[in-house]
């Protein structure tokens, strides 16, 4: 991958939003290139941290173990997403694994490194705390949804969300895109497989979804009859 695109990634992450081209630069000088393929463990949960990772292709998935030994996925991040940041500030154990869904292509940063570019550039340290309360956003409103919403609503919008990423619009308005395994789309949503499975029929019974194979086909009357579900539900 070319210089440039390295740098229009780079400028894409909210903690290098503000730098110039000159710094990011410089700021690639000291990142080197790192492959990974499917399944593989690119951090542990536990294990000291010393480097972020910019996503330059493929995607990963970030998780916890449960007590009871059930992965819980904590969101799944693609190209032009960073992780490891918290390690890179405290240098506190990793807070989480992540794993490679597909065969990966990333851009690795020392913590050394980052902190001398944070020191001698007060754009960096005023971004990165955009990025933790970002993060820190998010996590609670998945809290929130996972409270709130039944399984089949989180599941909804996560393929809303899916449809919307990573979809490719058909001729009759409908979206296609390539799902996950029905235990990894469980983990995310915070439920079981069964329960998943159950609300899957239920959007291909209600002529909301088409499930074929490893793709789902987001129907373009989708919103209208998620939307004619809830009324029928709750009135």
């Amino acid at each position: 991958m070319n210089l440039e695109i390295k740098i229009d990634l780079l400028k894409k992450v909210y903690i290098f939003s503000e730098v110039s081209e000159k710094h990011l630069k410089e700021i690639l000088i000291h990142c080197k290139e790192k492959r990974v393929t499917k399944g593989e463990i690119i951090v542990s949960e536990n294990e000291l941290g010393d480097s972020m990772y910019l996503i330059l292709e493929g995607e990963v998935k970030v998780s916890l173990m449960s007590e009871e030994g059930k992965e819980i996925i904590l969101s799944t991040l693609r190209k032009g997403d960073c992780f490891g940041e918290m390690s890179l500030l405290d240098g506190e154990p990793r807070s989480a694994n992540v794993i490679a869904l597909t065969d990966t292509e990333l851009l690795e940063l020392s913590r050394e490194s980052f902190l001398n570019e944070i020191v001698s550039n007060k754009h960096i340290a005023g971004a990165i705390l955009k990025v933790l309360s970002m993060r820190l956003r998010e996590a609670n409103e998945r809290i929130l949804g996972l409270m709130s919403k039944d399984v089949f609503d989180r599941l909804a919008e996560y393929f809303q969300k899916e449809a919307s990423v990573k979809g490719r619009e058909l001729i009759d308005g409908s979206v296609v895109f390539e799902r996950l395994p029905q235990s990894e789309i469980a983990s995310i949503v915070g439920s079981s497989r069964e329960t998943v499975t159950r609300a899957i029929k239920e959007m291909v019974d209600k002529g909301m979804i088409i499930a074929s194979g490893k793709q789902i086909i987001l129907k373009k009357n989708f919103q209208n009859l998620l939307i004619k579900r809830h009324k029928e539900r709750y009135g």
